[in-house]
């Protein structure tokens, strides 16, 4: 696949016609649509849905959407890297992929002394879950990620942040946890469970808890916290996540209560294995060290 037929495709999809595309992309309509049609045409799918009020992605132009801007994205990431390593310092983008938590200050406070040194130099960052983030790092499509544990995913590098994290159950105000100071297995049982989808949590607290994780009360799944706020809040159930992550939105109605026994994991910094860093990854991986 062309990427600048991919672009056109992304343009298409953003602005929901082929109208704004082509103006957007200085294109004629005609062009443009015949380009579409060649695509559709090269991947055997029907990519858009034509009707009187615009187009709209079918199920597998989504599909293409996500990764035809991951496409996009690490063609433009390569070009800065090649032009990179100049005379003029480092420059090109950084992508990296974070998971909440508040040690992701580490990476931060490490990039504007980076960026303070090579004006040129830019950082991505998207949040998401650590699945989610592993997925991206093993595709190439980020450089870097902010990883909490519980464990470690195979084939990559990791340095560890100076932050730990202790798990617990977020609760509205006025269910009778609330009270608790610290939250036990037996104080757990029966209690609706809002928790991440992550995999490897599952596994981690079926052993706190233990009873495998399908004889857990899962009411709802999430993969970051402000919507599993929101579903504590409204009273459907009680959320595993870290401390310190509730939005402040949320005070004094959604609380944290720690597990006891406790039950902690790490953060970590990952890329990797086997396959060369940019020269600007590196230095924001040495950065992160140096200033930790």
């Amino acid at each position: 696949m062309d990427l600048r037929i991919l672009r056109y495709f992304l343009a298409v999809a953003d602005e929901g016609g082929i109208t704004r595309a082509a103006s957007r992309l200085r294109v004629s309509q005609p062009a443009l649509s015949t380009q579409l049609a060649a695509l559709e045409d090269e991947l055997g799918q029907k990519l858009f849905e034509r009707g009187a009020r615009g187009i709209a992605l079918t199920e597998k132009g989504m599909a293409l959407k996500q990764r035809a801007g991951d496409l996009v994205d690490l063609a433009a990431r390569i070009e800065a890297e090649m032009k990179s390593g100049g005379s003029s310092g480092l420059a090109g983008t950084v992508s990296i992929g974070a998971g909440e938590t508040p040690a992701f200050r580490f990476v931060a406070g490490a990039a504007r002394k980076l960026r303070a040194a090579n004006p040129e130099l830019r950082f991505s960052v998207s949040s998401g879950n650590g699945e989610d983030i592993v997925a991206h790092l093993r595709e190439g499509t980020f450089d870097l990620g902010v990883l909490v544990g519980p464990g470690r995913y195979e084939g990559f590098n990791y340095l560890t942040l100076p932050y730990a994290h202790h798990w617990g159950l977020a609760v509205g105000k006025d269910s009778p946890l609330a009270a608790k100071t610290r939250i036990s297995p037996k104080d757990a049982v029966g209690i609706p469970l809002v928790c991440s989808r992550q995999t490897m949590l599952k596994e981690f607290l079926a052993g706190w808890f233990g009873r495998p994780f399908g004889r857990l009360d899962v009411a709802a799944n999430y993969n970051l916290i402000y919507n599993a706020a929101v579903m504590v809040e409204a009273g459907l159930g009680a959320a595993v996540c870290i401390n310190g992550m509730i939005p402040q939105e949320f005070a004094g109605r959604v609380v944290f209560r720690p597990f006891a026994p406790a039950l902690v994991s790490d953060v970590y910094l990952a890329w990797r294995k086997n396959a060369a860093l940019s020269p600007a990854a590196s230095a924001l991986v040495e950065a992160v060290r140096n200033g930790m």
